[in-house]
């Protein structure tokens, strides 16, 4: 062990000082920048019921199309650093930034043994101050942790090529299944993870009660890891797969398979959403030159005495994700490419070996320099931090400090949010609210985060609900509006 340290320390170091960079990317600041609205809070509650009901979800979150439940993996996954430090969302945000950074050392890995050292750092770099992979590594959310799976699904696949152990493909199993359970549109690995198999079944000649032992294996893990999901469909009556059947025969649906119009898609996916928004901070011209030359490596797939496996497998991943997301109807948003985003990395730290040696030491530094400047103008630390944990934990006080101790009902107004985040705090620091639909108390708090709004006579189900009102109080926190309700019978004249 000592030798190989010695052998590999300047490659160590280095590997590390990438992964402190990445590290304070991720992690400065971090309870300041990080989001926590009504997903959050939504998750927090439902790690409340685990970790003080003993209440075992079997499902995930709701996806924003089609009445499908995402595997409640993500939910086991957080449960653990908010038991750690107790019932913190901060600790969510954190093991997501953690994962953020073994991402970056996937990588690196990856890059490393199939390109060398020099493509492996410059992809890691790269990967590392992306402003968009850094945005989705610094909160807790469900669709963040899909590149680190993606990645693994890769890797126990390489492996089990290179090593002609089969039993990799296990990892391959459970972390196809992870990845699917973080968004649903990571269900396109599964066709990359068949034709890889496909290509490593059609290589294998003396190795075949091997392949098949990890064959079923991997079929054993990423069952077992959808398991929770698949017995919650047991129990009722196959709603999540009716709901996913509906997306693929329905025309109303949000998949499309138009073959033609899809074909259209995939270029302006792969430069705008994929290249546009990863890598060139939407520089259009930066965006078409990076676009052209990370395809460059393909080229290898033609060149004799080279390991074409990483080519191949990069093609498929590529080829079938664009594809794939080509037949989504809807508006595609960065997360949604999570399960597809190291694949522009990889592939441009790839394109350093197809230019001579002795003008990679200038090219690599003209290109971190050139994408490295474009991308720090975005980086989200630039901007000042949005401090949305510690308003919400400020309005949960204030509302409790004006109930004066009496029961009371809540309601939120915001275009864009729900009152989950709010319910959470209201709720850790001993003063749940009442449910409308249950008991109507007499005093309804009302936190508005729109601009303009007025609670009286809005039509929001949580203020309508509680009939005719008054506004006692008005007050701002933190910028946010917060009224007091008391019944107004007969909606008699304030």
């Amino acid at each position: 062990m000592s030798h190989w340290i010695k052998k590999y320390r300047t490659e160590i170091i280095f590997v590390c000082l990438i992964l402190l960079f990445a590290s304070f990317l991720r992690f400065y600041r971090l309870p300041e920048y990080m989001a926590f609205l009504g997903d959050e809070g939504r998750d927090a509650l439902v790690i409340k019921e685990m970790l003080v009901e003993h209440n075992l979800p079997f499902i995930g979150p709701p996806t924003s199309v089609g009445n499908i439940y995402l595997g409640p993996l993500y939910y086991y996954m957080i449960a653990v650093p908010m038991a750690f430090f107790w019932l913190n969302p901060v600790a969510a945000a954190g093991m997501v930034a953690g994962i953020g950074v073994a991402t970056v050392f996937l990588i690196y890995y990856l890059a490393r043994q199939w390109f060398g050292v020099l493509p492996a750092a410059f992809s890691a770099i790269l990967y590392a101050v992306s402003p968009v992979t850094i945005i989705y590594s610094r909160s807790s959310w469900n669709p963040n942790p899909a590149p680190f799976f993606a990645l693994l699904t890769i890797l126990g696949i390489y492996k089990a090529h290179k090593n002609k152990n089969y039993k990799w493909l296990t990892l391959s199993g459970a972390a196809l299944a992870a990845a699917i359970q973080m968004h649903y549109l990571a269900m396109i690995l599964i066709p990359v993870f068949l034709i890889l198999w496909i290509i490593e079944l059609k290589a294998t000649k003396g190795e075949r009660n091997n392949f098949f032992l990890g064959t079923v294996m991997s079929v054993f893990a990423f069952f077992l890891i959808m398991l929770p999901l698949i017995l919650f469909d047991l129990k009722h009556n196959f709603l999540n797969f009716r709901a996913i059947s509906t997306l693929f025969t329905e025309s109303q649906g949000a998949l499309g398979f138009g073959i033609f119009n899809s074909i259209s898609k995939v270029f302006p996916i792969y430069i705008q959403n994929l290249v546009g928004r990863y890598l060139s901070a939407e520089i259009l011209l930066i965006s078409l030159i990076l676009g052209i030359l990370i395809l460059f490596p393909f080229a290898m797939l033609k060149r004799k005495g080279v390991d074409i496996w990483p080519y191949k497998a990069l093609a498929v991943w590529l080829l079938v994700g664009l594809l794939g997301l080509s037949f989504y109807k809807h508006d595609l948003y960065d997360h949604y490419l999570g399960f597809l985003s190291p694949v522009p990395f990889l592939l441009l730290g790839a394109s350093l070996n197809l230019i001579k040696k002795r003008w990679r030491y200038i090219a690599v530094p003209i290109l971190l320099l050139v994408i490295g400047v474009i991308n720090f103008q975005r980086n989200p630390l630039l901007s000042p931090p949005n401090n949305q944990l510690t308003r919400t934990q400020e309005i949960a006080k204030y509302v409790i400090g004006q109930s004066e101790g009496k029961p009371f009902n809540f309601a939120l107004i915001a275009k864009s949010n729900y009152d989950s985040a709010y319910r959470f705090y209201l709720d850790q620091y001993g003063a749940r609210p009442e449910v409308l639909s249950e008991v109507i108390t007499d005093q309804l708090f009302v936190v508005c985060e729109d601009p303009v709004c007025n609670p009286i006579g809005h039509p929001k189900y949580e203020i309508a609900a509680f009939g005719w009102a008054k506004i006692e109080r008005e007050s701002e926190v933190l910028g946010v509006k917060v009224y007091k309700l008391v019944s107004n019978p007969g909606g008699k004249p304030l």
